[in-house]
């Protein structure tokens, strides 16, 4: 009865917060939309010098991954990047998905934690996200979104080759979405004995290897053995020259801006770091019956995995908008701090 009654209080809370969050996502990218469209703002650089000429070049006939269509993303950005600019509504598609993507965000962090009997801690999640995106530089256009949305969405199956497929989708939009590799596979293995995490663990990689595979044929296919190879290079390939590049705030290019740009970028997300580094504490130090007993079945290990794997691309770079790989797993955290906070406020 318990099950039955937490199935139908989830599915009704779905019909008010679904549409709430959709509406907020949509909202904050629209309004950077539409001062672009009055003229305050220009499209993102990326959008300038990389993605829409790339798009336009491979609707002219020229094949992708080759001079002049040339990009460092992964295919499936790249051909959701064509598909937009086919509708010969650029800016505008690309921000309604890029809308939807950071809604999916907060509604995945929502049912994730319902599942669990923790749909509260998952809605004030989703707020705290949503809430951060602006600051993050999450409503332009960007690929990091799309990929977020695919770890969630990995995270929120338990099947070993939905959640492979899935979390190989998310790499395929951005290549720093392979950092959260380790905390999904971990949060499936640590629960199964050896031979079933041996079954589970080669049906994820496989599933993954499967995916990746047929988007890279798929290039092949369409555009042939040069755009296949250049899909591989720039995918892959180009990492190094990314990470050491001395003109960027990267731990390797330039230390002291690196330090700089993180120490001014973390104080604007304060609200959610703070709490969530105390939550997370908490998980990852105590043992056994000195655990704080947290009034939530929220996947707090997990997410505290996440949020500290996600943290990676900010050492490639300390770019402001690679604070919106951990954002939300910092927002889940903070949540579940929050709540602590105020049950023992009422103690």
């Amino acid at each position: 009865m318990h099950v039955l009654s937490s199935k139908r209080e989830t599915l009704e809370s779905s019909t008010f917060i679904v549409p709430v969050f959709l509406l907020l996502g949509v909202l904050e990218t629209m309004n950077r939309y539409m001062r672009i469209q009055a003229g305050a703002h220009q499209p993102h650089v990326d959008v300038r010098c990389c993605w829409r000429p790339l798009a336009e070049a491979a609707l002219a006939g020229k094949p992708i991954y080759v001079r002049p269509a040339v990009d460092n993303k992964p295919p499936l950005f790249e051909l959701l990047n064509i598909a937009v600019a086919a509708t010969g509504q650029y800016l505008l598609v690309f921000f309604v998905l890029v809308g939807f993507a950071n809604a999916a965000i907060a509604i995945l962090l929502w049912r994730i934690c319902a599942q669990r009997d923790a749909s509260r801690v998952g809605l004030v999640a989703g707020l705290l996200f949503l809430t951060s995106v602006p600051a993050a530089g999450g409503t332009v256009v960007n690929v990091r979104s799309f990929a977020i949305a695919g770890i969630l969405l990995s995270l929120s199956v338990s099947h070993p080759v939905a959640r492979g497929a899935t979390i190989a989708a998310a790499g395929l939009f951005s290549q720093h979405a392979v950092f959260a590799i380790p905390a999904l596979a971990y949060d499936r293995l640590r629960k199964l004995d050896r031979d079933s995490g041996i079954r589970c663990f080669a049906s994820f990689s496989l599933a993954g290897i499967g995916v990746v595979a047929v988007t890279f044929g798929f290039v092949y296919a369409v555009w042939g053995q040069a755009s296949f190879h250049g899909a591989i290079y720039w995918s892959f390939g180009a990492a190094e020259k990314y990470t050491t590049n001395p003109v960027v705030p990267s731990l390797i290019g330039d230390t002291s801006r690196w330090m700089s740009a993180l120490y001014r970028e973390a104080l604007k997300h304060l609200v959610l770091i703070v709490p969530a580094t105390i939550v997370a504490q908490l998980a990852f130090t105590a043992r056994g019956a000195e655990r704080p007993a947290l009034s939530t079945n929220a996947p707090v290990l997990t997410t505290g995995l996440l949020a500290l794997s996600m943290t990676a691309p900010l050492f490639v770079r300390a770019y402001r908008a690679y604070w919106l790989y951990p954002l939300p797993f910092l927002a889940l955290l903070a949540s579940v701090g929050y709540q602590e906070f105020f049950k023992v406020a009422k103690e």
